[in-house]
C-alpha cells in the first residue's frame, strides 16, 4: 500500500512543480512512456485514423504528399482508399497510387466498375485528363483572394458540389438569375461581361461571377462571352449559401466582394 502511494505521488508531483514543459514531460515519461513513431508511422496513423479523428481534408493532403513523394510502403493503403466512400478521398488515393505505380492502379481500379473507373481515369490518367480532382479544385479554392484563410476542409464541401462549365472561344452563357441558377468562378481563361448588350467588364481567372439582375424588358441582358477557351466553376446558389451560412469569415469576405464591385454607369438607363 505504502508503495503504491508513493509511486502515486511521484507520478503527480511533476504536474504541480514549477517545471518547464521539457524537464515535466521527461520525468513523467518514467510512469507513462510515449510511443516512439518515425515519420512513417505517423503518416500512417494518420490516413487511417477515423474521420472524427482526422478530417477529410488533412488525410487528403497526407494522401497527396504519397503520391508527390512516391512511397512504396503506402500502396496497400492507397488501394484500400481507393474504394472509400468520400469522392475525395478516393479521387486522391488513386492519383497518389498511380504516381507510385501506374500498374498497380489500373489492376485494382478494375475492381471499382466500369462507370466509377472511367470517371477516375478522366482526372487521373497522364494525357487522358477531361476533368479536375476535388483536391484540385481545393488547392485553386484557396490560391484565390476570396478565399483567402478560409480553411482547407470548408472548401473541400465547395469542390463536392461544384462542376465544371466549359466555354469554348466566343461561345456564350447567360447569368441572368431567371435562366441561371448558379455563381462561377473562372478557373481559366478569359471572359467578357455584356450587359443589355454593351461591354461593361471582363473576368479572368480566380474571379467570382456572382448574381445577375436582369432589367425589366430584357431577355439575356447579363452574358459572358469567351474570348478564348475557357473553364469555370460553377456552384448551385441554394448550396453555396449553406455553405456561408457554417462560416462568419467565408461570408464577410463574399459580401466584402459584393460590396466594392463597381457596376457600369448604363445600368440604370431606361431601355
Amino acid at each position: 500500500m505504502c508503495s503504491f502511494r508513493s509511486n502515486s505521488s511521484n507520478a503527480f508531483i511533476p504536474v504541480l512543480d514549477e517545471l518547464t514543459d521539457t524537464e515535466r514531460l521527461s520525468r513523467l515519461e518514467v510512469f507513462y512512456p510515449r510511443v516512439k513513431l518515425d515519420t512513417k508511422l505517423v503518416l500512417k496513423f494518420l490516413i487511417n485514423r477515423d474521420f472524427t479523428q482526422t478530417n477529410r481534408w488533412t488525410k487528403a493532403t497526407v494522401i497527396y504528399q504519397l503520391g508527390i513523394l512516391k512511397i512504396q510502403e503506402f500502396k496497400l493503403d492507397l488501394i484500400s482508399h481507393m474504394f472509400n466512400p468520400d469522392k475525395l478521398i478516393r479521387e486522391v488515393s488513386g492519383w497518389a497510387l498511380y504516381q507510385i505505380s501506374s500498374e498497380a492502379y489500373q489492376t485494382h481500379s478494375v475492381r471499382l466498375g466500369e462507370v466509377s473507373k472511367r470517371d477516375l481515369d478522366a482526372s487521373i490518367l497522364t494525357g487522358q485528363q477531361s476533368k479536375l480532382m476535388k483536391f484540385e479544385k481545393v488547392l485553386f479554392f484557396k490560391s484565390i483572394k476570396l478565399f483567402e484563410g478560409t480553411p482547407g476542409i470548408s472548401l473541400s464541401y465547395l469542390a463536392d458540389f461544384s462542376d465544371e462549365e466549359r466555354v469554348k472561344a466566343n461561345a456564350s452563357l447567360s447569368l441572368d438569375e431567371k435562366l441561371n441558377n448558379y455563381f462561377y468562378i473562372v478557373y481559366s481563361g478569359s471572359l467578357e461581361y455584356y450587359c443589355k448588350g454593351r461591354i461593361a467588364g471582363e473576368y479572368s481567372s480566380g474571379q467570382f461571377v456572382g448574381e445577375m439582375l436582369a432589367p425589366g424588358g430584357f431577355a439575356n441582358a447579363n452574358v459572358l462571352v469567351a474570348k478564348e477557351d475557357s473553364l469555370l466553376l460553377r456552384f448551385g446558389k441554394d448550396l453555396f449559401y449553406e455553405l456561408l451560412a457554417g462560416s462568419v469569415k467565408l461570408t464577410d469576405r463574399v459580401w466584402n466582394r459584393f460590396k466594392f464591385i463597381k457596376f457600369p454607369d448604363f445600368l440604370d438607363l431606361e431601355p
